[in-house]
């Protein structure tokens, strides 16, 4: 998000949704992401209403959100989702460390897809855009020392299906990446700008 907001000369900042991800479920991967990018922006639209409300201002939160920093532009709100899937099940964060090394060891029998979804709301209209990127990651086999290392450091146990792919402990076993590294760290830049101009009627 830096690159794009250094480059297109708008303005962000970061807040979290803090909602019950595990109370939303569904069947497929897509339609989960897209539900869980819905529903932040929901409960991020009402703490934005309510600091508005007190403070007579408007800022854009998310996730992950940005601000174009132009009157004439508005304000936008981008949230997203992210799951792994492996072999035909979904991952989302890793429950403890034995889940997270049984994850990250399982990646060099088969690839790895990640599904996230990118959802833009403009807060003047309150119109969404949304859409969903999926990658495929190819690893080989990371030895059990490397991942209990990559583990003690604790990031990983904050990232869907516990995959990491640009950490520096990660690089060297990755043999090839279906799409971008961004999107797969879940914030593709070519996703956040095609929801954030249709959101602005661009």
């Amino acid at each position: 998000m830096d690159s794009l907001a250094s480059q297109y000369s708008f303005k962000y900042e970061v807040l979290k949704a803090d909602i019950d991800e595990k109370a939303i479920r569904h069947d497929t991967p897509r339609d989960l992401v897209l539900a869980l990018a819905h529903a932040k922006a929901d409960a991020l639209l009402q703490k934005l209403a309510v600091a508005d409300s007190s403070s007579n201002s408007s800022s854009a939160a998310a996730e992950n959100a940005a601000d174009s920093g132009s009157s004439s532009s508005g304000t936008f709100l981008i949230t997203c989702d992210q799951v792994v899937v492996h072999e035909g099940q979904m991952r989302e964060k890793p429950e403890d460390v034995e889940e997270a090394h049984r994850f990250i060891h399982s990646y060099s029998r088969s690839p790895a897809q990640t599904v996230g979804s990118v959802l833009c709301t403009n807060v003047a209209t309150g119109s969404r855009h949304q859409t969903v990127e999926v990658c495929t990651i190819h690893m080989n086999d990371m030895p059990d020392d490397v991942i209990d290392q990559l583990i003690a450091e604790g990031d990983v146990l904050w990232c869907a299906g516990g995959l990491m792919v640009e950490h520096p402990l990660v690089v060297p076993y990755i043999t090839q990446i279906e799409g971008s590294q961004e999107s797969v760290m879940g914030l593709g830049k070519e996703a956040v700008m095609s929801v954030l101009v249709a959101a602005a009627g661009l």
